[in-house]
């Protein structure tokens, strides 16, 4: 039985992608490259931690993968999948290979508190948690005391600078109404 100290949390699934059972996940990229020290990786289903082998990945973008997973070749498959946090197994890795890979996904994985502007509209506010629970992950700012609700999408985040802790997004027109927003309690985004 796997137990969650023998764990290496690299990711999250975010959605399925395509039809044979092909998931996109957003991961910590520089743990995941180790995938060939572990050729599985760790979910946890009803309760238990249980490993599936790694049929096929290949990357996306800077911290996505599209990952595909043996047994796993229906959408309804992968969609049991989504929304879940994945792992590694540590045993794979030396103590100080894995120590290493906790704090570096943590970081990544970490963004809780970063300010996120976007190219058009400025200032956006604060990311004050991420939902990872719906097939789309999306980050929930603060914006004036308003929850405010945006993909946490590769393809949106135009740069994320560590050191002042900002995410720079370019969101489609029209996802945020800020009109709205400022004549509203209601949370203003369209997803």
């Amino acid at each position: 039985m796997i137990k969650t100290e023998q764990l290496i949390e690299i990711g999250t699934i975010a959605k399925v992608h395509g039809l044979k059972g092909e998931m996109s996940v957003m991961v910590a990229n520089a743990v995941f490259d180790e995938v060939k020290r572990c050729p599985y990786i760790v979910c946890e289903m009803e309760g238990i931690y249980v490993p599936f082998f790694i049929e096929s990945y290949r990357w996306k973008g800077n911290a996505s993968i599209l990952l595909k997973l043996e047994d796993v070749d229906t959408m309804d498959k992968a969609n049991a999948f989504c929304g879940q946090k994945i792992y590694f197994d540590r045993r794979c890795f030396s103590a100080k290979e894995a120590k290493a890979y906790d704090t570096q996904a943590e970081e990544e994985l970490g963004l809780i508190g970063y300010s996120v502007e976007d190219v058009t509209l400025g200032p956006l506010g604060t990311i004050t948690d991420i939902n990872d629970m719906t097939a789309n992950v999306l980050f929930i700012i603060d914006h004036d005391g308003t929850e405010l609700m945006v993909p946490a999408a590769e393809d949106l985040i135009r740069t994320i600078d560590d050191e002042r802790r900002t995410i720079v997004m370019d969101l489609p027109a029209g996802l945020v109404n800020m009109d709205e927003a400022e004549s509203e309690d209601d949370p203003f985004t369209k997803i």
